[in-house]
Protein backbone atom coordinates (compact mmCIF):
# COMPACT_ATOMS: atom_id res chain seq x y z
CA UNK A 1 0.00 0.00 0.00
CA UNK A 2 1.42 3.35 -1.07
CA UNK A 3 0.79 6.54 0.85
CA UNK A 4 0.58 8.44 -2.44
CA UNK A 5 0.03 7.43 -6.07
CA UNK A 6 0.81 10.32 -8.42
CA UNK A 7 -0.62 9.99 -11.91
CA UNK A 8 1.61 11.99 -14.21
CA UNK A 9 5.35 12.60 -14.11
CA UNK A 10 5.59 16.21 -15.22
CA UNK A 11 6.72 19.18 -13.12
CA UNK A 12 3.77 19.12 -10.72
CA UNK A 13 3.87 15.34 -10.28
CA UNK A 14 7.60 15.23 -9.60
CA UNK A 15 7.44 18.19 -7.19
CA UNK A 16 4.59 16.48 -5.31
CA UNK A 17 6.48 13.19 -5.09
CA UNK A 18 9.68 14.84 -3.83
CA UNK A 19 7.80 16.91 -1.24
CA UNK A 20 5.86 13.88 0.05
CA UNK A 21 8.70 11.34 -0.03
CA UNK A 22 11.06 13.88 1.52
CA UNK A 23 8.89 13.66 4.66
CA UNK A 24 8.93 9.88 4.68
CA UNK A 25 5.85 8.94 2.65
CA UNK A 26 5.89 5.96 0.32
CA UNK A 27 5.21 7.23 -3.22
CA UNK A 28 4.77 5.94 -6.74
CA UNK A 29 4.56 7.92 -10.00
CA UNK A 30 2.69 6.50 -12.99
CA UNK A 31 3.76 8.12 -16.28
CA UNK A 32 2.56 7.17 -19.76
CA UNK A 33 5.73 8.43 -21.50
CA UNK A 34 9.09 6.62 -21.62
CA UNK A 35 10.67 9.17 -19.28
CA UNK A 36 9.60 11.71 -16.70
CA UNK A 37 9.22 15.39 -17.56
CA UNK A 38 9.36 15.05 -21.32
CA UNK A 39 7.70 18.43 -21.90
CA UNK A 40 10.17 20.13 -19.58
CA UNK A 41 13.05 19.24 -21.91
CA UNK A 42 11.40 21.40 -24.61
CA UNK A 43 10.58 24.30 -22.28
CA UNK A 44 12.15 27.65 -23.16
CA UNK A 45 13.59 26.24 -26.38
CA UNK A 46 15.57 23.73 -24.33
CA UNK A 47 16.83 26.29 -21.80
CA UNK A 48 13.82 25.83 -19.47
CA UNK A 49 12.36 29.08 -18.15
CA UNK A 50 11.54 27.85 -14.63
CA UNK A 51 9.94 30.93 -13.07
CA UNK A 52 9.87 34.73 -13.25
CA UNK A 53 10.82 37.41 -10.71
CA UNK A 54 8.16 39.71 -12.18
CA UNK A 55 5.34 38.85 -9.75
CA UNK A 56 2.92 41.01 -7.83
CA UNK A 57 -0.41 40.34 -6.14
CA UNK A 58 -2.48 41.16 -9.24
CA UNK A 59 -2.34 37.62 -10.58
CA UNK A 60 -4.71 38.43 -13.43
CA UNK A 61 -1.62 39.84 -15.18
CA UNK A 62 -0.11 36.40 -15.40
CA UNK A 63 -2.96 33.86 -15.30
CA UNK A 64 -6.38 33.07 -16.76
CA UNK A 65 -9.24 30.95 -15.42
CA UNK A 66 -13.00 30.64 -15.74
CA UNK A 67 -13.26 30.74 -11.92
CA UNK A 68 -14.31 34.26 -10.86
CA UNK A 69 -12.08 34.28 -7.76
CA UNK A 70 -9.00 32.67 -9.25
CA UNK A 71 -6.83 35.56 -8.00
CA UNK A 72 -7.96 34.76 -4.47
CA UNK A 73 -7.23 31.09 -5.12
CA UNK A 74 -3.68 31.93 -6.23
CA UNK A 75 -3.08 34.22 -3.24
CA UNK A 76 -3.99 31.37 -0.89
CA UNK A 77 -1.94 28.89 -2.92
CA UNK A 78 1.23 30.96 -3.21
CA UNK A 79 0.99 32.18 0.41
CA UNK A 80 4.15 34.24 0.04
CA UNK A 81 4.34 37.32 -2.18
CA UNK A 82 7.33 35.80 -3.98
CA UNK A 83 6.44 32.36 -5.39
CA UNK A 84 9.52 32.64 -7.59
CA UNK A 85 11.78 32.63 -4.50
CA UNK A 86 9.97 29.60 -3.11
CA UNK A 87 10.81 27.69 -6.29
CA UNK A 88 14.45 28.80 -6.48
CA UNK A 89 14.86 27.90 -2.78
CA UNK A 90 13.24 24.51 -3.38
CA UNK A 91 15.55 23.77 -6.31
CA UNK A 92 18.64 24.99 -4.46
CA UNK A 93 17.72 22.67 -1.58
CA UNK A 94 18.04 19.86 -4.15
CA UNK A 95 21.46 21.20 -5.19
CA UNK A 96 20.49 23.14 -8.34
CA UNK A 97 21.48 26.82 -8.70
CA UNK A 98 19.54 29.12 -11.03
CA UNK A 99 20.47 31.99 -13.33
CA UNK A 100 18.54 35.19 -14.03
CA UNK A 101 18.23 36.86 -17.42
CA UNK A 102 16.27 39.98 -16.62
CA UNK A 103 13.28 38.72 -14.65
CA UNK A 104 13.42 35.26 -16.27
CA UNK A 105 14.87 32.39 -14.22
CA UNK A 106 16.71 29.45 -15.81
CA UNK A 107 18.96 26.62 -14.69
CA UNK A 108 22.47 28.05 -14.29
CA UNK A 109 23.63 25.89 -17.20
CA UNK A 110 20.82 27.27 -19.39
CA UNK A 111 19.87 23.65 -20.12
CA UNK A 112 16.60 21.95 -19.25
CA UNK A 113 18.56 18.78 -18.60
CA UNK A 114 19.99 20.37 -15.41
CA UNK A 115 16.50 20.64 -13.94
CA UNK A 116 15.42 17.21 -15.13
CA UNK A 117 18.52 15.41 -13.87
CA UNK A 118 18.21 17.19 -10.53
CA UNK A 119 14.57 16.09 -10.13
CA UNK A 120 15.00 12.53 -11.38
CA UNK A 121 18.16 11.97 -9.32
CA UNK A 122 16.28 13.13 -6.21
CA UNK A 123 13.40 10.81 -7.08
CA UNK A 124 15.86 7.90 -7.21
CA UNK A 125 17.56 8.99 -3.97
CA UNK A 126 14.20 9.11 -2.18
CA UNK A 127 13.36 5.64 -3.56
CA UNK A 128 10.19 6.86 -5.26
CA UNK A 129 8.85 4.12 -7.53
CA UNK A 130 8.07 5.06 -11.12
CA UNK A 131 6.02 3.09 -13.64
CA UNK A 132 6.92 4.45 -17.09
CA UNK A 133 5.17 3.83 -20.41
CA UNK A 134 2.11 3.01 -18.33
CA UNK A 135 -1.41 4.39 -18.77
CA UNK A 136 -4.01 4.41 -16.02
CA UNK A 137 -7.27 2.83 -17.10
CA UNK A 138 -9.43 3.14 -13.98
CA UNK A 139 -9.41 4.49 -10.43
CA UNK A 140 -11.75 3.07 -7.78
CA UNK A 141 -12.24 4.06 -4.15
CA UNK A 142 -12.74 0.91 -2.07
CA UNK A 143 -12.64 0.56 1.72
CA UNK A 144 -11.19 4.05 2.24
CA UNK A 145 -8.32 3.47 -0.20
CA UNK A 146 -7.74 3.85 -3.92
CA UNK A 147 -7.28 1.00 -6.36
CA UNK A 148 -5.55 2.10 -9.55
CA UNK A 149 -5.65 -0.21 -12.55
CA UNK A 150 -3.37 0.31 -15.55
CA UNK A 151 -3.76 -0.85 -19.13
CA UNK A 152 -0.95 -3.32 -18.43
CA UNK A 153 -3.16 -4.80 -15.70
CA UNK A 154 -0.98 -3.48 -12.89
CA UNK A 155 -2.98 -2.99 -9.68
CA UNK A 156 -1.71 -0.26 -7.34
CA UNK A 157 -3.21 0.41 -3.92
CA UNK A 158 -2.79 3.85 -2.36
CA UNK A 159 -4.25 5.87 0.49
CA UNK A 160 -4.12 9.04 -1.61
CA UNK A 161 -4.15 9.81 -5.32
CA UNK A 162 -2.81 12.96 -6.98
CA UNK A 163 -4.01 13.75 -10.51
CA UNK A 164 -1.01 15.40 -12.15
CA UNK A 165 -1.69 14.30 -15.71
CA UNK A 166 -0.91 17.61 -17.42
CA UNK A 167 -2.79 19.17 -20.31
CA UNK A 168 -3.68 18.28 -23.89
CA UNK A 169 -1.16 20.56 -25.61
CA UNK A 170 1.73 19.22 -27.70
CA UNK A 171 0.61 15.60 -28.03
CA UNK A 172 3.97 14.77 -29.64
CA UNK A 173 5.60 15.61 -26.28
CA UNK A 174 3.09 13.73 -24.16
CA UNK A 175 0.04 16.01 -24.12
CA UNK A 176 -3.22 14.12 -23.63
CA UNK A 177 -6.87 14.49 -22.63
CA UNK A 178 -6.63 11.35 -20.49
CA UNK A 179 -6.42 13.29 -17.22
CA UNK A 180 -9.73 15.04 -17.87
CA UNK A 181 -11.33 11.70 -18.70
CA UNK A 182 -10.10 10.22 -15.41
CA UNK A 183 -11.37 13.26 -13.50
CA UNK A 184 -14.83 13.02 -15.06
CA UNK A 185 -14.97 9.28 -14.34
CA UNK A 186 -14.41 10.18 -10.67
CA UNK A 187 -17.32 12.68 -10.84
CA UNK A 188 -15.00 15.68 -10.59
CA UNK A 189 -16.35 18.85 -12.18
CA UNK A 190 -14.34 20.10 -15.15
CA UNK A 191 -14.75 23.10 -17.42
CA UNK A 192 -14.42 22.73 -21.18
CA UNK A 193 -10.81 22.79 -22.30
CA UNK A 194 -9.24 24.72 -25.17
CA UNK A 195 -5.75 25.52 -26.48
CA UNK A 196 -3.73 28.40 -24.99
CA UNK A 197 -0.32 29.95 -25.62
CA UNK A 198 -0.80 29.46 -29.33
CA UNK A 199 -1.21 31.38 -32.58
CA UNK A 200 -4.48 33.03 -33.59
CA UNK A 201 -6.30 32.25 -36.84
CA UNK A 202 -7.68 35.41 -38.46
CA UNK A 203 -11.06 35.72 -40.14
CA UNK A 204 -9.63 37.56 -43.15
CA UNK A 205 -6.90 36.04 -45.29
CA UNK A 206 -3.70 37.96 -44.54
CA UNK A 207 -1.38 35.21 -45.75
CA UNK A 208 0.19 37.74 -48.14
CA UNK A 209 1.99 39.05 -45.04
CA UNK A 210 3.29 35.62 -44.03
CA UNK A 211 6.88 35.83 -42.82
CA UNK A 212 6.73 39.48 -41.77
CA UNK A 213 7.95 40.21 -38.25
CA UNK A 214 7.39 43.50 -36.53
CA UNK A 215 7.55 44.94 -33.03
CA UNK A 216 4.10 46.19 -32.10
CA UNK A 217 1.60 46.75 -29.31
CA UNK A 218 -1.51 44.57 -29.38
CA UNK A 219 -4.88 45.20 -27.71
CA UNK A 220 -7.54 42.49 -27.33
CA UNK A 221 -11.14 43.73 -27.70
CA UNK A 222 -14.58 42.25 -28.18
CA UNK A 223 -17.48 43.09 -30.53
CA UNK A 224 -16.44 45.60 -33.14
CA UNK A 225 -18.88 48.34 -34.05
CA UNK A 226 -19.36 49.74 -37.53
CA UNK A 227 -17.12 52.70 -36.83
CA UNK A 228 -14.28 50.37 -35.77
CA UNK A 229 -14.59 51.38 -32.12
CA UNK A 230 -14.66 48.47 -29.70
CA UNK A 231 -16.62 47.71 -26.57
CA UNK A 232 -14.22 46.28 -23.99
CA UNK A 233 -10.43 46.03 -23.87
CA UNK A 234 -9.41 42.78 -22.14
CA UNK A 235 -5.64 42.79 -22.36
CA UNK A 236 -2.63 44.51 -23.87
CA UNK A 237 0.77 43.09 -24.81
CA UNK A 238 3.85 44.49 -26.49
CA UNK A 239 6.61 42.63 -28.33
CA UNK A 240 7.43 40.95 -31.62
CA UNK A 241 4.53 39.88 -33.81
CA UNK A 242 4.79 37.35 -36.62
CA UNK A 243 2.39 37.19 -39.54
CA UNK A 244 1.80 33.61 -40.71
CA UNK A 245 -0.12 31.78 -43.41
CA UNK A 246 -3.01 31.31 -40.95
CA UNK A 247 -2.95 34.62 -39.04
CA UNK A 248 -0.71 35.99 -36.29
CA UNK A 249 1.78 34.53 -33.84
CA UNK A 250 4.62 35.48 -31.49
CA UNK A 251 5.00 35.50 -27.71
CA UNK A 252 2.76 38.52 -27.18
CA UNK A 253 0.02 36.86 -29.27
CA UNK A 254 0.46 33.65 -27.25
CA UNK A 255 -0.07 35.71 -24.09
CA UNK A 256 -3.34 37.08 -25.50
CA UNK A 257 -4.58 33.70 -26.75
CA UNK A 258 -5.99 32.57 -23.39
CA UNK A 259 -8.35 35.53 -23.09
CA UNK A 260 -9.09 35.48 -26.84
CA UNK A 261 -10.12 31.83 -26.53
CA UNK A 262 -12.37 32.70 -23.60
CA UNK A 263 -14.14 35.37 -25.69
CA UNK A 264 -14.62 33.04 -28.65
CA UNK A 265 -15.86 30.15 -26.50
CA UNK A 266 -18.45 32.49 -24.95
CA UNK A 267 -19.73 33.35 -28.45
CA UNK A 268 -18.21 36.84 -28.52
CA UNK A 269 -16.28 38.26 -31.44
CA UNK A 270 -12.62 38.80 -30.60
CA UNK A 271 -10.46 41.46 -32.21
CA UNK A 272 -6.78 42.30 -32.04
CA UNK A 273 -6.00 45.96 -32.66
CA UNK A 274 -2.32 46.49 -33.47
CA UNK A 275 -0.35 49.67 -32.98
CA UNK A 276 2.36 49.02 -35.55
CA UNK A 277 4.37 52.09 -34.52
CA UNK A 278 3.77 52.46 -30.78
CA UNK A 279 6.78 54.71 -30.26
CA UNK A 280 6.32 57.01 -33.29
CA UNK A 281 4.29 60.20 -32.91
CA UNK A 282 1.83 61.23 -35.62
CA UNK A 283 3.73 64.49 -36.20
CA UNK A 284 6.78 62.54 -37.35
CA UNK A 285 4.73 60.49 -39.81
CA UNK A 286 3.11 63.66 -41.19
CA UNK A 287 6.50 65.34 -41.50
CA UNK A 288 8.07 62.39 -43.34
CA UNK A 289 5.22 62.29 -45.88
CA UNK A 290 5.39 66.06 -46.34
CA UNK A 291 9.09 65.86 -47.16
CA UNK A 292 8.55 62.88 -49.50
CA UNK A 293 5.68 64.07 -51.70
CA UNK A 294 7.58 63.03 -54.81
CA UNK A 295 7.87 59.37 -53.71
CA UNK A 296 5.50 56.39 -53.94
CA UNK A 297 3.38 55.90 -50.79
CA UNK A 298 4.70 52.39 -50.27
CA UNK A 299 8.29 53.65 -50.46
CA UNK A 300 7.60 56.39 -47.93
CA UNK A 301 5.89 53.98 -45.54
CA UNK A 302 8.81 51.58 -45.96
CA UNK A 303 10.79 54.08 -43.86
CA UNK A 304 8.80 52.76 -40.91
CA UNK A 305 7.63 49.26 -41.89
CA UNK A 306 8.55 46.08 -43.71
CA UNK A 307 7.84 46.63 -47.42
CA UNK A 308 5.20 43.84 -47.58
CA UNK A 309 3.24 45.39 -44.73
CA UNK A 310 3.68 48.90 -46.12
CA UNK A 311 2.29 47.77 -49.47
CA UNK A 312 -0.64 45.98 -47.82
CA UNK A 313 -1.64 49.12 -45.90
CA UNK A 314 -1.30 51.39 -48.94
CA UNK A 315 -3.32 49.01 -51.15
CA UNK A 316 -6.17 48.95 -48.63
CA UNK A 317 -6.21 52.73 -48.26
CA UNK A 318 -6.28 53.14 -52.03
CA UNK A 319 -9.26 50.78 -52.24
CA UNK A 320 -10.97 52.77 -49.52
CA UNK A 321 -10.53 56.12 -51.26
CA UNK A 322 -10.92 54.57 -54.73
CA UNK A 323 -7.74 56.04 -56.14
CA UNK A 324 -4.48 54.80 -57.59
CA UNK A 325 -1.09 55.77 -56.27
CA UNK A 326 -0.60 58.02 -59.30
CA UNK A 327 -3.66 60.07 -58.31
CA UNK A 328 -2.83 60.40 -54.62
CA UNK A 329 -1.72 63.69 -53.17
CA UNK A 330 -0.22 63.72 -49.71
CA UNK A 331 -2.89 65.94 -48.24
CA UNK A 332 -3.76 65.91 -44.55
CA UNK A 333 -6.73 63.57 -45.06
CA UNK A 334 -4.62 60.91 -46.80
CA UNK A 335 -1.83 60.96 -44.23
CA UNK A 336 -4.45 60.84 -41.47
CA UNK A 337 -5.74 57.57 -42.97
CA UNK A 338 -2.17 56.27 -43.00
CA UNK A 339 -1.63 57.11 -39.33
CA UNK A 340 -4.98 55.58 -38.35
CA UNK A 341 -4.05 52.36 -40.15
CA UNK A 342 -0.64 52.30 -38.45
CA UNK A 343 -2.01 52.79 -34.95
CA UNK A 344 -5.22 50.75 -35.37
CA UNK A 345 -4.48 47.76 -37.59
CA UNK A 346 -7.61 45.79 -36.70
CA UNK A 347 -7.88 42.02 -37.13
CA UNK A 348 -10.85 39.80 -36.26
CA UNK A 349 -9.90 36.46 -34.70
CA UNK A 350 -11.71 33.42 -36.09
CA UNK A 351 -10.19 30.68 -33.91
CA UNK A 352 -7.15 29.47 -32.02
CA UNK A 353 -4.61 27.00 -33.33
CA UNK A 354 -5.29 23.44 -32.19
CA UNK A 355 -3.85 21.49 -29.23
CA UNK A 356 -0.98 20.15 -31.35
CA UNK A 357 0.24 23.75 -31.66
CA UNK A 358 -0.56 24.93 -28.13
CA UNK A 359 1.94 25.11 -25.29
CA UNK A 360 -0.67 24.80 -22.55
CA UNK A 361 -4.34 23.95 -21.99
CA UNK A 362 -6.95 26.39 -20.72
CA UNK A 363 -9.77 25.02 -18.58
CA UNK A 364 -9.83 21.79 -16.61
CA UNK A 365 -10.75 20.74 -13.08
CA UNK A 366 -12.83 23.51 -11.51
CA UNK A 367 -10.99 25.60 -8.93
CA UNK A 368 -14.06 26.09 -6.75
CA UNK A 369 -13.83 22.43 -5.64
CA UNK A 370 -10.09 22.58 -4.86
CA UNK A 371 -8.60 23.73 -1.56
CA UNK A 372 -5.52 25.80 -2.51
CA UNK A 373 -3.92 25.06 0.86
CA UNK A 374 -3.23 21.46 -0.17
CA UNK A 375 -4.89 21.03 -3.61
CA UNK A 376 -7.37 18.50 -2.19
CA UNK A 377 -10.69 18.03 -3.96
CA UNK A 378 -13.85 18.78 -1.98
CA UNK A 379 -15.81 15.71 -0.83
CA UNK A 380 -13.21 13.35 -2.37
CA UNK A 381 -11.24 11.98 0.55
CA UNK A 382 -7.59 11.49 -0.37
CA UNK A 383 -7.94 12.86 -3.91
CA UNK A 384 -5.88 15.81 -5.17
CA UNK A 385 -5.36 17.69 -8.46
CA UNK A 386 -2.32 19.76 -9.42
CA UNK A 387 -0.72 21.58 -12.32
CA UNK A 388 -2.08 22.11 -15.79
CA UNK A 389 -4.95 19.66 -15.29
CA UNK A 390 -6.68 22.32 -13.18
CA UNK A 391 -8.44 25.40 -14.55
CA UNK A 392 -5.43 27.74 -14.55
CA UNK A 393 -3.25 28.78 -17.49
CA UNK A 394 -0.45 31.31 -17.38
CA UNK A 395 1.29 33.55 -19.89
CA UNK A 396 4.77 32.86 -21.27
CA UNK A 397 7.71 33.49 -18.97
CA UNK A 398 7.82 30.64 -16.47
CA UNK A 399 4.41 31.26 -14.88
CA UNK A 400 2.98 27.86 -15.82
CA UNK A 401 5.95 26.00 -14.33
CA UNK A 402 5.67 28.21 -11.24
CA UNK A 403 2.08 27.09 -10.74
CA UNK A 404 2.95 23.46 -11.49
CA UNK A 405 5.79 23.29 -8.97
CA UNK A 406 4.01 25.09 -6.16
CA UNK A 407 0.69 23.25 -6.54
CA UNK A 408 2.63 19.96 -6.52
CA UNK A 409 4.60 20.92 -3.39
CA UNK A 410 1.39 21.98 -1.61
CA UNK A 411 -0.24 18.63 -2.38
CA UNK A 412 2.79 16.62 -1.23
CA UNK A 413 3.06 18.48 2.06
CA UNK A 414 -0.72 18.50 2.50
CA UNK A 415 -0.91 14.72 2.21
CA UNK A 416 1.84 14.35 4.83
CA UNK A 417 -0.03 16.69 7.20
CA UNK A 418 -3.27 14.74 6.63
CA UNK A 419 -1.65 11.36 7.32
CA UNK A 420 0.06 12.75 10.43
CA UNK A 421 -3.23 14.25 11.65
CA UNK A 422 -5.10 10.96 11.03
CA UNK A 423 -2.48 9.03 13.02
CA UNK A 424 -2.69 11.47 15.93
CA UNK A 425 -6.48 11.22 15.88
CA UNK A 426 -6.34 7.43 15.99
CA UNK A 427 -3.97 7.55 18.97
CA UNK A 428 -6.36 9.84 20.83
CA UNK A 429 -9.24 7.47 20.05
CA UNK A 430 -7.27 4.47 21.32
CA UNK A 431 -6.53 6.22 24.58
Amino acid sequence: MYDVCIIGGGASGMACAIAAAGMGLKCIIIEKEAKLGRKIYASGNGRCNITNHNFDRAYSKYYNSSFSDYEGFLKRLFIKSSPDKEITDFLFSLGMPTYDIGSYVYPYSLQASSLMWTLTDKIKELKIDALLKTCVEKIDYIDEAYVIKTKKNDIIHASNVVLACGGAGYESLGGSKKGYELAKALDINCTDIRPSLCGLITKDDISILSGVRIRARAFLYDDSKKNNAFKTMYACEEGELQFTDYGISGIMIFNLSGKAGSLISSQKRAYISLDLLPDIKDEIIFDVFKKSNYRRPKAVLNNFLNDKLAGYIVDNIEKDIKASCNDIKYDEQYVKKITEALHSFNIEIKALKDFDNAQVTAGGICLDIINPKDMSITNKNGLYAVGELTDIDGICGGYNLTYAFISGIRAGKGIYDKIKSDKNQRKKTEY
